[in-house]
């Protein structure tokens, strides 16, 4: 086997690694948040204003890490970008030490710089794994979002455990697992940024909001973002403060949920590609809506061990169900984007991607730590997720036609170019 063959081999690999320490480190603090809540005595607000902050800077630089990203190739900003994310990871440690003041910023400043390294990450991958298998990207998209969603899985397990019983040890750790993907990315870079076309950066931003798929897609997805942010963020507080729970403990129950996620995501990626994305949009949609529902109810209805299981279950069905419609976007952000401006520019359509995910992380914690302040009932705060869930369905089933045409005329024009 020649140097190239084992670079192409690596690759897949590779991006899997990537976004595997990203979404760790982004749920590593989900479950030492109500630690950091009795620390520096944080309202509600503040502790889940944590979380969604990580998505600000997704939100402002999207297109802008997709222009790079473009500009400079895919492996080179995933090496840059993972170099950051390890930064971040100590910027934790000097927080909760207090060996500065002013702690509440300098874990908002790590969250930025975690959610600006980790945009680049998410752009950066998709864009790769677009033009690297075009004929199979939902799929492989459903293979690197499901092994996001290990990351994201063992996030809270790690760092619940590690910081349970380890304190500020846990931070270093992180950013040891985080800096220790960088070789394998380095060594098949070259392979991982090549761009089957040429970039054009002059395509304006603006055709994200003027065509007709697109903006859907991107309502759609910050729907999904909006409930799924609420849920990280007031979940663990949830969790915290109804049933007792420790950091080690909540970082168990949030395992279960995002397992089930990471088991949908490769579920549904293989189905999409053989059957098209809007259906089991349709199926996501509804299940969302009924889960987060029970949600609400079982948790005003249910105390101990009972509500504990029926939180779990609910829960985990939500998070199956939730992959159904984030993983056919992928595909149709794909479909979409390549119809309007050319097949040129895969990291601009996947950072324009990354805006839409990331407004609906940032609304959705600054709903639920709000609503709860107000109602003082974390069961009705998260039970009204599913107020968005049922926009969502009923803007899929509007224009499941419209979306359904952009998917078909796209794959087979891919097809009939083999």
């Amino acid at each position: 086997m020649t140097t190239h063959q084992r670079k192409v081999a690596l690759a897949f690999p590779a991006l899997i690694m990537a976004l595997f320490v990203d979404y760790l480190g982004y749920a590593f603090i989900v479950p030492i948040l109500p630690s950091w809540q009795q620390q520096f005595g944080f309202s509600a607000t503040q502790a889940t204003l944590l979380v969604s902050i990580w998505a600000v800077p997704m939100f402002l630089l999207g297109p802008l890490t997709g222009r790079l990203t473009d500009r400079i190739g895919c492996g080179k900003t995933i090496l840059i970008s993972l170099v950051l994310l390890s930064a971040s990871a100590l910027m934790y440690l000097v927080a909760t030490e207090e060996l500065l003041p002013n702690a509440f910023y300098i874990l908002a400043g790590a969250r930025l710089l975690h959610g600006a390294s980790g945009a680049a990450v998410m752009t950066a991958c998709l864009a790769s794994a677009s033009q690297l298998w075009p004929n199979k990207f939902g799929e492989q998209a459903g293979k690197l979002i499901a092994m996001a969603a290990i990351g994201g899985l063992l996030g809270p397990v790690l760092g619940g455990v590690l910081f349970q019983y380890f304190d500020s040890v846990a931070f270093v750790v992180l950013s040891l697992v985080t800096i220790s993907a960088v070789p394998v990315v380095w060594y098949s870079s070259s392979v991982i940024g090549d761009s089957k076309g040429t970039s054009q950066g002059n395509i304006p931003l603006k055709v994200f909001i003027t065509n007709p798929v697109l903006l859907r897609v991107g309502i759609l997805i910050a729907i999904t973002t909006l409930a799924t942010g609420a849920l990280e963020a007031g979940g663990p507080l949830f969790l915290d403060e109804k049933l007792g729970l420790k950091p080690a403990a909540i970082g168990g129950v949030l395992l279960v949920m995002v397992f089930t996620q990471g088991m949908g995501s490769l579920f549904w990626g293989k189905l999409v590609d053989k059957n098209g994305p809007t259906r089991y949009m349709l199926m996501g949609w509804m299940v969302v809506t009924i889960s987060l529902a029970l949600v609400g109810v079982l948790g005003l209805q249910l105390s101990g061990k009972q509500a504990i299981i029926a939180m779990i279950l609910m829960l985990g069905i939500y998070q199956f169900a939730i992959a159904a419609t984030q993983i056919p976007m992928l595909t149709m952000i794909d479909a979409a984007a390549n119809q309007a401006y050319g097949s040129g520019n895969p990291g601009l359509a996947f950072g324009a991607f990354g805006t839409a995910w990331a407004a609906g992380t940032i609304v959705g914690p600054l709903i639920v730590g709000p609503m709860y302040d107000l109602s003082h009932s974390w069961p009705i705060a998260l039970g009204l997720l599913c107020v968005p869930a049922l926009f969502g369905f009923i803007v899929t089933f509007r224009n499941q036609n419209l979306l359904n045409e952009c998917y078909n005329s796209e794959m087979n024009t891919r097809v009939e170019a083999e």
